[in-house]
Formats: structure tokens, sequence, C-alpha cells
């Protein structure tokens, strides 16, 4: 009976343990602002956004009739980085902030009142307000400025607390386990380290044959979203997230393996010498 209570309290503190290592891998990495700064500095973001952004105005060139000169310059990298920072310190920090758009505007009208000298009707300058105006709309697309940064936000919060409360439960709960471990093996208290041991090579094989799993299911370079910069740093993070795991999961593996042998070293040599007590 004892050693069946021993074994189900193995049991429980092996999820247990591979739910706080979960949790906290999320914390880490994507309910954490600094993280994804970093991500997106890390891939290029801001440089491929520029890039993105410049080819989507030109689709609308075309249309108006004017000089693609026009466009040349009216948004620069520093600006895209800025105004990023605003969107992620809008969903992670709750800020409600907007992306100014005056600046573009100011820079195309003037670039657009210079390639025509100056020269422009009534007509003219209310088809040119309305190109400016779908300028501003498309690079406000191409960042990711919505108005749904709110929503996101207050998502992201009851995520973040909801992964507080469970990661402070869960080592409180993990404390309680591995404290009845204690009370249960008084007698061979080295026994604890093979449980110890246990618990890390049920939840290393659990982390090898998820990542194995996933990636065998799914193809994170096919992965879309918004647009390839955005697509690229989620491609990233997954794939840094499932690296993880499979690293955890072999260091667990190892680690507990060798708690296990441990264990036998030390109750092979306490089986010696309880013979050699009995024998004298």
């Amino acid at each position: 009976m004892k050693r069946l209570i021993q074994y189900i309290i193995v049991a429980i503190l092996a999820i247990v343990t591979l739910a706080l290592i979960l949790i906290n891998m999320l914390s880490s990495t994507i309910l954490n602002k600094e993280y994804i700064l970093s991500k997106l500095q890390e891939q290029n973001y801001y440089d491929k956004i520029y890039e993105e952004a410049e080819s989507n105005f030109e689709n609308y060139i075309h249309q108006s009739g004017l000089d693609e000169e026009v466009l040349a310059g009216i948004v620069s990298k520093d600006k895209i980085e800025k105004d990023t920072k605003i969107i992620i310190d809008n969903i992670y920090d709750g800020k409600n902030e907007k992306i100014d758009t005056e600046e573009i505007k100011n820079n195309l009208n003037e670039k657009i009142e210079n390639s025509l000298n100056g020269k422009i009707s009534s007509s003219e300058q209310k088809s040119i307000d309305e190109f400016v105006n779908k300028i501003c709309e498309e690079y406000e697309n191409t960042i990711s400025h919505t108005n749904y940064e709110k929503k996101i936000n207050s998502a992201m919060k009851r995520v973040k607390q909801y992964a507080g409360i469970m990661s402070k439960t869960l080592m409180i709960a993990i404390a309680i386990l591995v404290f009845l471990l204690i009370l249960l093996s008084l007698k061979e208290i080295y026994a604890l380290v093979a449980r110890i041991g246990t618990v890390l090579v049920v939840d290393g094989l659990i982390f090898v044959l998820v990542e194995k799993y996933i990636t065998s299911k799914i193809k994170i370079e096919t992965i879309v979203l918004l647009n390839k910069a955005i697509s690229d740093v989620l491609q990233n993070i997954l794939n840094e997230i499932l690296n993880k795991i499979s690293n955890y999961g072999s260091i667990m593996i190892i680690t507990g393996t060798v708690l296990i042998v441990i264990y036998g070293i030390i109750k092979s040599k306490c089986s010696i010498k309880k013979e050699y007590t009995q024998e004298d």
C-alpha cells in the first residue's frame, strides 16, 4: 500500500512538474514583451516591414497616374520601429496609443505637389486626398495596427493572471508532494533520489515525444500569419519553443537516469553492508 501511494504521488508530481515547466516557458516567451521585441530585432522585422510597405504602396501608384518618385522616403525605418513598439505596448501594457500618420500625409502631399509643380485642380485634389488616405491605411495594415489591440490586451492580461496563479499553485503542490515522498521514504531516504529521477525521466520522455509528434505533423515553415515579416517571427518563436522542449526533455532524461543509477548504486552498497552485518 505504501509503495502504491508512492507511485501515485510520483505520477502526480510528474504531471504537476510538467505543467509548471510549460507555464514558465509560456511566460518567458509569448507572454513576455521584451522577448517579443528581441525576436523582432533578431529577425530584421523592421527592415522587412519597410520593404513590404514600399512594395504595397507601389500597388496604388499605377492607379493614381502619379510618378513613383512621390512614394520615395515617405516612411522611414525608424518610424516603423517606433510605431511597431507602440502596437506592442498597446497589446502587452494595455496602452491605447494611436499610430500617427500625419507625417506620412505631409510627406506624400508635399511630394505630390512638387511633382505637379503646385498645379492641382479641385477635382485632382479630391483624388489626391483619396490616394493619400489609401496609402496611410495601407501603412497601418502593413504594420498590423488594428482596433483589436485592446481586446488582445484583455485576453493577454487574463492569460498572464491565470498563469501566475497556476504557477504559484503548482509550486506549492510540488513542495507538498516532495514532502509526502520524504515522509514515505524516511526508512530509506535515498529512495527519494529514484523517485525524483523517475519524475524527470517521465517528463523528459513526454517532452521529447511531444516535440517529435508536433514536428512530424506540422511544418512550421508553412505557417503564415498576416504577412511574411510576422510569419518569419512566428515561425522562429515556434521553432525556438520546440527546440527548448526537446532540449529540456533530453536534459531531464539524462539527469533522471543518472539519479536512478545513483539510487541503484546506493541501494546495492546498503544491501551488501546489510549482508555483512548479518553475517557478523
